[in-house]
């Protein structure tokens, strides 16, 4: 059929009117997602994106909590600020204010621990608006550096999160803890990850020589024992037994290395439990480190300690590792639950320095307990219950610098969430770094190259020609 000039004009019509519509509602998809703020976060760490925890702390704040931000007008720091806005959107009794260290020289001073301390710009503020409490955050607590041969450092992560959201639930609750740690019975130095995660669970850690010093009351105070290797006098131990019988807390750690000590076990023996000496060696892949038999992935009980890490599935890793005994005699109120354990396929070899990883004569089987939760209700006086709390763990290796380090285990955040539990409230602030890495393009084979480069060279320009042919063909008989 012969094209008529009506005909060109209605389908150039339709095309006008098409194009005009489609243009049209792209405009006003960009000004919906403009006027929303609409954003994705497509950082491989998510670097701008809030966890589960940081909402749940959020939203859970009662009374009103400001945010200062210390920052010239104009030159505040975007990706801080993406992040506090997001803060800002979850609960409305917080408020997020910008402070120009020039235009308010001296809105800092207020904050300042002592009269020689210092607030510098660029540092974060969080005060409780009913309560005056506060935490002053610098550049040091938002950002992980590294030392490097030429500049000195560079930036290697984001800790923005990890810190509000701790300084949040630290000027949020009436709770200031103190970590008490024993020391004069050859116990392990405190490794660094351990007193990172007292202070991002808002806990002061301070020395106690059982000896000489008083107990501390048992309100908000947990006694740390840190894998000692020469014993406890009796009168040492009564002073522990007396501390937790009236409602304290304790973190009990041992290691493979650690000697029989009399008074010590007799302490956990109270508690129902026994240190198990010796080396747990895993024999089912699944449960350890591939080669390495005395590195474990132990199986999680779910538990207000393990549940955050079952659910981000991040598991603990356990090197050289003791055991713990259920002697199942504890008195009527205690309970224990084990966090982690080895498989079935595992034993414990008593001898920590064999010639074999063979099963031999002496060595236990498993499944051998690794931590545990130990709990004790006191309910005789029904108007003020005494609730004890013991967490208790048969190796100190796993906080070494080499395992906390790796970023694929919740070392960490199985100790952070440990101090939570402890103390009763939601203090398991377990939010970890954001690394920043360069992440390389992948290298392909040459016979991926070729497949690649025929698909987008050859096969998807032949397609797009002969859907063109197909379209005109049918057009040219209009």
């Amino acid at each position: 059929m012969k094209k008529t000039k009506s005909n060109y004009l209605r389908y150039g019509g339709y095309a006008t009117l098409l194009t005009l519509m489609v243009i049209a509602i792209t405009i006003v998809l960009n000004v919906i997602v403009t006027d929303l703020n609409f954003k994705i976060d497509t950082t491989a760490e998510k670097l701008y994106s809030l966890s589960a925890n940081t909402e749940k702390v959020t939203k859970a704040l009662k009374t009103p909590v400001n945010i200062y931000v210390l920052e010239e007008t104009g030159k505040e720091t975007a990706g801080l600020k993406e992040i506090l806005n997001k803060y800002d959107k979850l609960n409305s009794n917080l408020t997020v204010t910008y402070k120009d260290p020039i235009l308010y020289p001296t809105f800092a001073n207020a904050y300042k621990k002592t009269s020689s301390s210092t607030v510098t710009a660029g540092s974060v503020i969080i005060e409780n608006g009913d309560t005056g409490k506060y935490k002053v955050l610098s550049q040091t607590d938002l950002y992980g550096t590294t030392a490097t041969d030429t500049s000195g450092v560079t930036l290697s992560s984001i800790t923005i999160e990890n810190a509000i959201t701790n300084a949040l639930g630290y000027v949020s609750t009436d709770v200031d803890g103190t970590i008490y740690y024993t020391s004069g019975h050859n116990e392990l130095a405190i490794p660094t990850a351990l007193k990172d995660a007292s202070e991002r669970a808002n806990l002061t850690l301070t020395e106690l020589d059982l000896l000489t010093a008083e107990m501390p009351s048992p309100d908000n105070s947990i006694v740390l024992v840190f894998s000692p290797h020469t014993d406890f006098t009796q009168e040492e131990i009564k002073k522990l037994t007396d501390f937790l019988d009236q409602g304290g807390k304790a973190m009990l750690f041992m290691d493979a290395n650690m000697p029989e000590l009399t008074n010590y076990n007799e302490l956990l023996s109270y508690y129902g439990i026994a240190h198990e000496q010796g080396v747990v060696i895993e024999t089912d892949s699944n449960y350890s480190l591939t080669s390495y038999p005395t590195y474990l992935l132990p199986a999680m009980v779910s538990h207000d300690i393990t549940n955050s890490l079952t659910q981000s599935k991040l598991p603990v890793v356990v090197p050289f590792t003791s055991g713990i005994k259920n002697l199942n005699n504890a008195r009527n109120g205690v309970t224990l639950t084990p966090l982690l354990s080895s498989s079935d396929q595992s034993y414990l070899k008593k001898n920590i320095n064999p010639s074999t990883y063979e099963f031999e004569d002496g060595d236990i089987n498993g499944p051998v307990i690794l931590a545990c939760a130990v709990e004790e209700n006191n309910t005789l006086d029904a108007q003020n219950p005494i609730n004890t709390r013991l967490f208790v763990m048969a190796d100190s290796f796993f906080l070494d610098d080499q395992m906390v380090s790796l970023d694929s285990t919740g070392n960490k955040e199985f100790l952070t969430n440990a101090f939570g539990w402890l103390f009763s409230i939601d203090n398991s602030y377990a939010i970890e770094a954001k690394t920043l890495e360069n992440y390389n393009l992948r290298s392909i084979s040459s016979s991926q190259l070729i497949i690649f480069g025929g698909l987008t060279m050859v096969v998807i320009p032949l397609v797009i020609l002969i859907l063109g042919i197909t379209v005109w063909v049918k057009r040219r008989h209009l």
